[in-house]
């Protein structure tokens, strides 16, 4: 039973120089900053046009909620293309999702509020 215990004290003490030389590399050379991909397909932002007007993500069209229905054949007539909806929390995106997949678009996608992809790094 000694055994074991100064067993693992010792290789506890051979290894400690080592986790910690790991750790202050780390802090010293942090991970280069990645901005996130934005996925391929249709952005669409389904705020406003007066907020959209404040921000949106680049390429994005605005369709607001109200109007999804209408104008998403003009916009995405291939149902199986990709389909990413925001707005301010990822509440009207949402709504919005319910309604296209029941008009048949099958791949649709809530990416939440735009201040949240702002964060996550979209632009």
């Amino acid at each position: 039973m000694k055994k074991q215990i100064l067993t693992a004290l010792l290789a506890a003490v051979m290894l400690s120089p080592a986790v910690y030389a790991a750790g202050a590399y780390a802090a010293a050379h942090p991970a280069p900053s990645v901005q996130p991909a934005k996925a391929k397909g249709i952005w669409i932002d389904v705020r406003t046009p007066e907020e959209y007007q404040e921000g949106h993500l680049a390429d994005a069209v605005n369709i607001p909620l109200d109007q999804i229905a209408n104008k998403i054949s003009a916009t995405a007539a291939d149902k199986n293309a990709p389909i990413h909806l925001y707005c301010k929390s990822g509440r009207r995106a949402g709504l919005a999702k319910q309604q296209l997949e029941k008009m048949g678009y099958t791949n649709v996608s809530n990416h939440g509020g735009y201040q949240d992809l702002l964060a996550k790094g979209m632009k």
